[in-house]
């Protein structure tokens, strides 16, 4: 390594705080970081694994990963890129309910992530592989949470001046599991799984940047009510998974010009009692330009996607959706000065159940949602669409009632401005869907819009579904 200024770089894998209410944390870490002209680099792979029998829990972390890390500033500037792979797991106790019960709280996280940020002249990658996982178990009790995840994370940044910016917005790129399970004093008890697949990238000032994320993420939490024979992906109180590929790239070639990207595909699921689950992708560029550069663009993709979230109780009481998407886009550019353009799509989906008393309510609703936006009278171009091929259902329901709705390719669903043809937008699937059992609230509606006649220009166009039904 050489350089003017000063600079740091780290490897790590280290296992932390055990104590009386254990934590484990396990991973592989590599990080450049430069303040001034200067070169950092580092590269590291490994593999670690450990389960602990602390406190009256087990708590279980692993990791085998491949992480490295390289910046370079030609002009004073500073900037920092770091790649991780690596889980936690936690185990709390929080004291005795009335009737001597223990109470105590859950958690963990596995995660495969890039970040970083550069100013000035120069360039940063950093890339993370490999997979990590968790689970934490309370001895003589169901209670259990377990989460992993397996793919690659990676990220590029350069500046070309001095002024240049380009960083993830302080976000991790990256795959992320995490699940919960709670018990209070009063026997209150709480489960919730997260999981999700995220991209991020913001420049400025003649910079670009280039993220790529891949692989699949999973949770899940058994309650210390369940009585069943513990299977992962099988029979979790809660449980989500995700998966998918996103590529994002965001390029501005003038002083005060700047582009960004994100894209996640996400799913929840929650048990407090009332049963809820939600999810689906999501993608979202934009640009500005102030300088007389030849474009500043952004382009995001999120390619073959799926997301499953369940939250269930033993009584047939239970919540669910699922989904898949070979394609989610959104791409904008402009090429004049004072010209701006954003386009944003998404997919969301979400049902409940709950009881109030001794009646049971559902909810569900789903929407296929795209939106563009540019400068009228202005070079400009925005476009977003979902398709070719998606399906999405979700339901509620327990041994009386049942609620469902959803859609069914091949899509047809975009919005589009392009300032040399004007707007357009369409939003069309093979079949959307909802049913109830017995009938309740059901609706399906298709709005649309393409208006060039106000500044800024948009189109838009949404499929939404819903359903709302009250048990006798």
């Amino acid at each position: 390594m050489s350089g003017e200024g000063s600079g740091s770089t780290e490897g790590l894998s280290v296992v932390s705080n055990c104590g009386t209410d254990p934590s484990i944390q396990m991973g592989i870490t590599s990080t450049s970081s430069v303040f001034g002209k200067g070169s950092q680099s580092y590269e590291r792979n490994g593999s670690l694994s450990i389960s602990l029998p602390l406190g009256g829990y087990v708590l279980s972390v692993g990791f085998d990963g491949d992480v490295n890390s390289s910046l370079v500033l030609d002009s004073p500037g500073t900037g920092s890129v770091s790649s991780y792979v690596g889980a936690t797991s936690t185990a709390i106790s929080t004291g005795h309910s009335k009737a001597g019960n223990d109470s105590y709280d859950l958690f963990g996280s596995a995660d495969i992530k890039t970040s970083g940020y550069l100013y000035g002249m120069g360039s940063g990658t950093a890339t993370a592989i490999g997979s990590s996982s968790y689970g934490v178990t309370k001895i003589g009790t169901p209670a259990e949470i377990v989460g992993q995840v397996s793919g690659v994370s990676s990220l590029g940044l350069i500046g070309n001046s001095s002024e240049s910016f380009a960083n993830t917005g302080g976000m991790d790129n990256g795959l992320h599991a995490e699940s919960r399970f709670t018990k209070n004093i009063t026997e209150h008890m709480t489960s919730s799984s997260y999981s999700s697949i995220s991209a991020y990238a913001s420049v400025a000032n003649d910079a670009s940047a280039d993220v790529f994320v891949a692989g699949n993420a999973s949770s899940g939490a058994w309650s210390a009510d369940s009585t069943v024979a513990k299977a992962a992906g099988v029979n979790e109180n809660v449980a989500t998974n995700v998966s998918a590929e996103i590529f994002g790239l965001a390029n501005s070639n003038g002083r005060y010009d700047a582009a960004d990207i994100s894209a996640i595909v996400q799913s929840r699921a929650t048990r407090d009692p009332r049963l809820y689950v939600s999810g689906g992708p999501a993608c979202y560029a934009a640009v500005t330009q102030a300088s007389d550069s030849s474009e500043t663009s952004a382009y995001v993709l999120v390619k073959n996607s799926t997301w499953n979230s369940v939250s269930r109780t033993e009584n047939n009481q239970s919540a669910t959706i699922s989904g898949d998407l070979t394609n989610l886009t959104s791409d904008v550019w402009v090429n004049e000065s004072g010209a701006s353009a954003i386009a944003f799509g998404k997919i969301l989906m979400y049902a409940d159940y709950q009881t109030v008393g001794d009646k049971a309510y559902i909810t569900g609703n789903f929407t296929l949602d795209t939106y563009s936006e540019a400068t009228k009278n202005l070079s400009a171009f925005a476009s977003n669409s979902l398709g070719v091929n998606g399906n999405g259902t979700m339901s509620s329901s327990d041994s009386s009632i049942y609620g469902t709705a959803g859609f069914k390719g091949p899509l047809s669903h975009y919005s589009l401005y392009n300032s040399t043809s004007g707007a357009k937008a369409a939003n069309k699937v093979t079949e959307a869907f909802v049913i109830t059992n017995p009938i309740g609230y059901e609706t399906i509606s298709q709005p649309i819009k393409a208006d060039t006649r106000s500044d800024p220009v948009v189109a838009w166009a949404r499929t939404d579904g819903a359903y709302i039904l009250a048990g006798a």
